[in-house]
């Protein structure tokens, strides 16, 4: 299939999936309120934690070595998947034994325990396949198939707030179907018979190997985390759950941006690959970063006017305090972007210790920032923090690149850095008119997008058709 049409197709799946995930997301905070918002995302911080560790990179080793056509569906299936079997078992268990010897609040606690098994289903999921595989449609009826069963299980179990119990069941309900949808998709297509047979050698070697070859990839990952999700471990300790909830729900009107990296990323993954094999970086690359760009580096300088009206509209007053955290993690997915087009080729690139390196300065500043600033600040520490994190990835990442590629990667950054910047002009010369909201938003949208159609034409179409 064209590059194209898997792009509009992907697209439209994570689109679905987003709606549906939003909708969760809202009736589930609208329903139970910041505290129990702040339960639910500090215990999801903590398996996320715990599935990277369980996982150690891999899914990552496995993904480029199969988009490579340098190993097999079946051997790397085999290869990785018993290590994490039990790897993640191991960690359940020891964080069911710590989890009941800590003072923890005790609903905290029924967060855990329900959840921990999610690290399983989540470190096992095979869906790695099909994108590794370039079959990126399947993932996206996986992704539109999980949301729609999570959405399905929240309506038919949180209809009070004293619902707030079923919470973690809806989040292992959703993590089990995402398991069961990827196997069943791998049998249905018969990638497991779709191949001519070869020897696996599993032994403690081979698993050793693996776990050194994907180092680098679990540092990088690792790292990730740290700088976007850690945080509500350490506002719960220092905050407490209301101001978690506040920053989750602040959190979660940039997550759906992230998706469009979900789409991008794997799409292009394969084509990224082949490219830095055959060196041709720069076709591929001109189309990565305009996909990339072009709905997420406006975003910091949109919220940045719009963050009040945007939290009034999806949550009510119950969390005016957010819009204050959203006027900072709007350029969060700025420099999330500036430093994810930079970084993630690297992963398709063999440059593992590159990607790795480059976010674990990340993270190491957002670990000293969340220290320093958190028991100051709270939340507003906490979203600087994660920005600061972002930016040195920006820098380190382009550093790494200079020495690959001379892709003009910093002309397109200014050029859409410029483009978000001028709507913002025309909202100050319009704000003695007390315009509604909304009509400014649509000035706002506008101005961009036309910005945008020229940079098009005079940038981007013409580096791709070279």
């Amino acid at each position: 299939m064209h590059l194209g049409s898997k792009l509009s197709f992907r697209a439209i799946a994570e689109l679905i999936g987003i709606l549906l995930g939003a909708f969760s997301m809202i009736y589930v905070s609208r329903i139970v309120g910041p505290v129990y918002l702040g339960f639910g995302a500090t215990s999801a911080a903590v398996i996320a934690l715990i599935s990277r560790l369980a996982d150690g990179g891999l899914t990552s080793l496995a993904s480029q070595r199969l988009a490579r056509d340098d190993d097999k569906v079946v051997p790397l299936l085999i290869l990785t998947t018993i290590p994490k079997i039990v790897v993640s078992f191991l960690l359940i268990a020891l964080s069911l034994f710590i989890i009941n010897h800590l003072k923890l609040d005790s609903r905290l606690k029924h967060f855990l325990t329900v959840s921990l098994i999610m690290v399983f289903f989540d470190v096992c999921t095979p869906q790695w396949v099909f994108i590794a595989l370039g079959k990126i449609n399947i993932s996206s009826l996986i992704r539109v198939g999980q949301s729609a069963m999570t959405a399905v299980a929240v309506l038919l179990l949180i209809t009070s707030p004293d619902d707030w119990i079923y919470w973690p069941y809806v989040s292992l309900f959703s993590s089990i179907s995402g398991l069961i949808f990827a196997t069943g998709f791998i049998f249905l297509l018969k990638l497991h018979k779709s191949e001519t047979p070869s020897p696996v050698n599993v032994n403690i070697k081979t698993i050793l190997k693996c776990y050194k070859e994907a180092f680098h990839y679990f540092k990088g990952e690792l790292s990730i985390y740290i700088y976007t999700s850690s945080d509500r471990l350490f506002l719960y300790y220092f905050a407490g759950p209301a101001t978690v909830g506040s920053y989750e729900a602040a959190y979660k009107v940039i997550n759906p941006f992230y998706s469009i990296t979900a789409v991008i990323t794997p799409t292009m993954f394969r084509d990224l690959a082949q490219s830095y094999k055959h060196n041709k970086i720069y076709p591929i690359m001109s189309k990565y970063v305009f996909s990339m760009s072009v709905l997420t580096i406006p975003l910091g300088f949109f919220l940045l006017y719009f963050s009040n009206e945007v939290i009034a509209i999806l949550y009510g007053n119950r969390f005016v305090d957010s819009a204050n955290y959203l006027k900072i993690l709007g350029f969060v997915i700025t420099f999330g972007y500036t430093s994810g087009i930079l970084v993630s080729p690297f992963s398709a690139w063999n440059m593992s210790k590159e990607f790795g390196n480059s976010i674990s300065c990340g993270n190491l500043l957002n670990t000293i920032l969340n220290f320093s600033l958190i028991p100051v600040w709270g939340a507003t520490g906490a979203a600087y923090a994660t920005l600061a994190a972002k930016i040195i990835v920006t820098v380190i990442g382009y550093k790494y690149m200079r020495k690959v590629t001379d892709y003009p990667i910093v002309a397109d950054f200014m050029w859409f850095g410029t483009a978000s910047l001028v709507p913002l002009v025309f909202l100050f010369l319009l704000s003695p008119l007390k315009l509604p909201s909304i009509i400014l938003m649509l000035v706002y949208a506008i101005t961009y997008l036309l910005f945008v159609s020229f940079l098009f034409i005079i940038r981007f179409k013409v580096v791709k058709e070279e």
